[in-house]
């Protein structure tokens, strides 16, 4: 498989799990955030509405973060979009990858998503195609690669 190929390939399973990730964010977050325009509109926010807010928050990124590593666990070692793309993950070092590592590579994926206020999803198709290895920071921070099958076998 080319550079270009494999590049684009991994560009479109992070879309595949950005797309399912965001109707996950809907799901848990529409009931909060539609109670909340409404009690704002009849001015009667209550501590509580804030809290059930706030805690859909804390719920979304929990999901999020154990899509992604259960996804990798069930797929061995590739989330829905990459298993659709014949992608996998690997360490650097060839040793093999534990429920661990694919936990903290999910939670650092989210936390630095939240943190960019989302501004990674720009940079990280922008880094891939300009790294030569086809590497974006979440593989260098986790020394952890993605392979296409094709080329694993």
């Amino acid at each position: 498989m080319s550079s270009i190929n494999f590049k684009l390939n991994r560009i479109l399973a992070s879309l595949i799990d950005g797309l399912v990730m965001l109707i996950l964010l809907v799901a848990i977050r529409i009931a909060p955030s539609i109670n909340l325009a409404r009690v704002i509109q009849n001015n009667n926010l209550v501590t509580g509405d804030i809290l059930w807010l706030v805690f859909s928050f804390i719920g979304s990124v929990l999901v999020w973060i154990l899509y992604l590593s259960l996804t990798s666990l069930l797929f061995k070692n590739a989330t829905l979009g990459m298993k659709l793309m014949r992608l996998v993950y690997i360490r650097t070092n060839g040793t093999e990858l534990t429920f661990i590592n694919l936990f903290m590579r999910s939670f650092i994926y989210v936390i630095c998503l939240i943190l960019s206020l989302g501004l990674t999803l720009i940079f990280d198709p922008v880094s891939l195609m300009c790294n030569e290895k086809g590497k974006n920071f979440y593989d260098i921070l986790t020394s952890t690669k993605v392979v296409s099958l094709y080329d694993v076998g």
